[in-house]
């Protein structure tokens, strides 16, 4: 008697197991916004140790050729690079610092169309409207209200 009650509720267990993990996979919804492919681990990893070296560069020892050399290298050779973003703003700010305000805006622009969500865009507009070379991504409210003053 025990062995049928124990055999009439394996079925039921296994079933229940069942919904409970395709309840799990479906937990997290649709996707939120586009998908991307999976990045190849060892060049992101590559390209994060460029970046630190080149903000090291950047920020530390005010090498700014060399950091805009190592940035340059990181849009070239990794261009799916997760921080593409932060490499665009960069590489503006070592143009800036050489002086080069038009490549720097040039990578600005580029930064405020291409990544509009990101969290370098404020920052760029904010330089584009320093340097007076706020072109189509660096007029957001600056070109109404200078329209509206005249």
């Amino acid at each position: 008697m025990f062995g049928v009650k124990l055999t009439a509720r394996i079925p039921l267990l296994l079933l229940a197991v069942f919904f409970i993990c395709a309840g799990a996979a479906n937990a997290q919804g649709p996707a939120g916004g586009r998908i991307e492919p999976p990045r190849d681990t060892a060049r992101e990893t590559e390209a994060k140790h460029s970046l630190g070296v080149a903000r090291w560069y950047l920020t530390k020892r005010k090498a700014y050729e060399g950091a805009r050399d190592r940035l340059q290298e990181i849009l070239d050779t990794y261009p799916e690079f997760s921080r593409i973003d932060e490499v665009m703003f960069l590489l503006g700010e070592a143009h800036l610092k050489l002086g080069k305000t038009g490549e720097a805006s040039e990578f600005y622009n580029k930064l405020v169309e291409k990544y509009p969500g990101s969290e370098f865009v404020r920052k760029a507009r904010e330089r584009l409207e320093e340097t007076g070379a706020a072109g189509k991504g660096g007029q957001k409210e600056g070109g109404a209200k200078q329209q509206s003053t005249r």
